[in-house]
């Protein structure tokens, strides 16, 4: 049902991307929210998205028919107002997202200080991220000191006041986005919203969040946070050796 290429004009928030919704969302809290992704847009920062009751006659139909649209009543709706229709009615048990994020913290601090500590991070004159090859590489005199694998986790806008994760930004390449899309599986297992969705309003300590349930759930060493035209980007850190 989503189209990326489609847009609206929102009296709320203006010229954005339009996506779908069932009737139910716009007006309805805590009706549930469940997406379906585009097999050919697995990225899709707004997924076409129904309440539990569509949910519900969908599972019965077996397939979106007649019966299941018509109850479904598709509305189209900006990339503002999908966000704040999500935020009303997306249900998750937030003492599993407390729980998740404090073990991540604990988990990313213990390795952070080692990774620091051994590599002399904050010590270089120099820092450069390269997408093509994923790596972060630290440096004095122009000379590589410390090589880094990195995945990007995503990015914090100050403009916006927003988080997004790699995945969902189309401006990165291929293999620094590939690892965060283990994060959003987590998401969708547990029913996290900031771990399944694209882009939500945040805050700085949001950023240092999903980069320690990142960190945490893919293995990391440790994590770098790099300053942005308007923000930051975050990334895990795999591996580091020296150079030379």
């Amino acid at each position: 049902m989503s189209d990326e290429e489609l847009s609206v004009e929102c009296g709320e928030h203006g010229k954005s991307p339009a996506t779908f919704v069932c009737q139910h969302l716009p007006a309805g809290e805590n009706q549930g929210f469940n997406v379906g992704y585009d097999p050919e847009h697995p990225d899709d920062a707004y997924p076409d998205a129904w309440c539990d009751q569509c949910d519900a006659v969908l599972e019965q139909e077996g397939e979106w028919n007649d019966r299941s649209e018509a109850f479904a009543d598709i509305k189209m709706v900006c990339a503002g107002c999908y966000c704040d229709i999500r935020e009303r009615n997306w249900q998750q048990d937030e003492d599993a997202l407390v729980e998740l994020i404090s073990d991540s913290f604990e988990y990313l601090q213990a390795r952070q200080a080692s990774f620091m500590e051994t590599y002399g991070i904050g010590d270089y004159e120099r820092w450069d991220w390269y997408q093509e090859n994923a790596t972060l590489v630290f440096s004095n005199g122009g000379k590589p000191v410390v090589e880094c694998d990195v995945d990007f986790v995503g990015s914090f806008s100050s403009s916006s006041n927003t988080w997004m994760w790699a995945w969902a930004n189309d401006s990165l390449l291929e293999p620094v986005r590939v690892g965060s899309r283990a994060v959003r599986d987590l998401g969708d297992s547990l029913g996290l919203l900031k771990l399944a969705s694209a882009t939500w309003a945040a805050e700085p300590v949001d950023g240092w969040e999903m980069t320690a349930v990142m960190a945490k759930h893919l293995g990391a060493i440790g994590a770098y946070r790099a300053p942005s035209d308007n923000g930051f980007l975050h990334m895990v850190v795999k591996q580091a050796r020296w150079v030379n």
